[in-house]
């Protein structure tokens, strides 16, 4: 089975992180967020790897280089002009004509089983199967019996949305039917044109999931996943060579500094007597002697 891995888009949200880094590297737990699908891919299985780039793509090329693909096959779709969630996968539908196939973004980090999802969903969908879990601030997909019956509140249904997208789909050439060439929006073309013809399901996954789309999101993410457990570290870093951690190993913390749930990144400095608080210093930041760190992000 193949994979459709997003990494071309922009990272609006996240800027100014993404002014000078693609999202898909921005670090979470000092580790690049792709680092966390790239583990869940490796796990299931999947060793072919369709990448669409755009957006300082040569970083996310060299990041590959770097680390020998991680052993994968990895093709790269460049995107002189971004073509979006749908037109990215359109432009590669000669990839995925011969069945199943696994789509992923890297906006989410979960310890989503897609052995499961594949296992659960490859004969029962004909047009796919989104990956879902319970939002308790209010979701935007709703379900009824094992249909999806709207996303974004697109459609007039009464059901109430008490779910997310998670980022990952199992998904088959269906799709391609209801996508469109140049740029589109997948859940606009292919995932409400499946669930029109009823023919869209999903996986709830069971377990924590984080958003790291947004500033606020991706903080909120770090500080949730210092208590990863060590066997998801160790998994992770088996299958891509590096390990999530909560202080590199290059910062630098001075004395009588008190640092309390936060992550520390490569070449930190944080003064003596400074206090950092449900914060995520990323790479290079400094903080000075007496300085202050409360629940925030910082990169400078």
């Amino acid at each position: 089975m193949k994979a459709f891995l997003l990494a071309a888009g922009y990272g609006e949200r996240l800027r100014p992180l993404t002014d000078t880094i693609p999202k898909p590297l921005v670090p979470v737990m000092n580790v690049p967020s792709i680092c966390y699908a790239l583990t869940l891919l490796k796990e299931s299985g999947i060793t072919e790897i369709v990448c669409n780039i755009h957006y300082l793509h040569a970083q996310i090329e060299e990041f590959f280089q770097k680390h020998d693909n991680f052993g994968l096959n990895v093709i790269f779709s460049y995107e002189p002009r971004i073509l979006g969630t749908g037109g990215g996968l359109m432009n590669c539908r000669g990839h995925f004509q011969e069945g199943p196939f696994v789509y992923i973004n890297t906006d989410i980090v979960a310890d989503i089983d897609l052995k499961a999802v594949i296992e659960s969903c490859a004969s029962s969908r004909p047009g796919g199967s989104l990956v879902i879990g319970r939002s308790a601030a209010g979701g935007r997909v709703t379900v009824k019996g094992d249909r999806i019956v709207n996303l974004r509140a697109i459609l007039p249904v009464n059901e109430t949305p008490e779910y997310d997208f998670l980022g990952a789909a199992l998904l088959t050439p269906d799709i391609f039917t209801h996508l469109k060439k140049g740029f589109s929006d997948i859940v606009e073309t292919g995932f409400i044109g499946l669930m029109k013809k009823g023919s869209l399901g999903f996986y709830e996954q069971a377990g924590p999931w984080h958003d790291i789309g947004s500033l606020e999101s991706y903080r909120e993410a770090n500080i949730a996943l210092l208590d990863m457990n060590e066997t998801f570290r160790n998994r992770i870093h088996e299958m891509v060579g590096l390990k999530p951690s909560a202080v590199a190993g290059s910062a630098r913390i001075g004395g009588g500094a008190v640092v309390v749930r936060s992550v520390i990144g490569d070449n930190c400095r944080v003064g003596d007597g400074s206090f950092v608080e449900e914060s995520v210093l990323l790479t290079g930041a400094a903080l000075a002697a007496g300085e202050a760190a409360i629940r925030m992000v910082k990169w400078i």
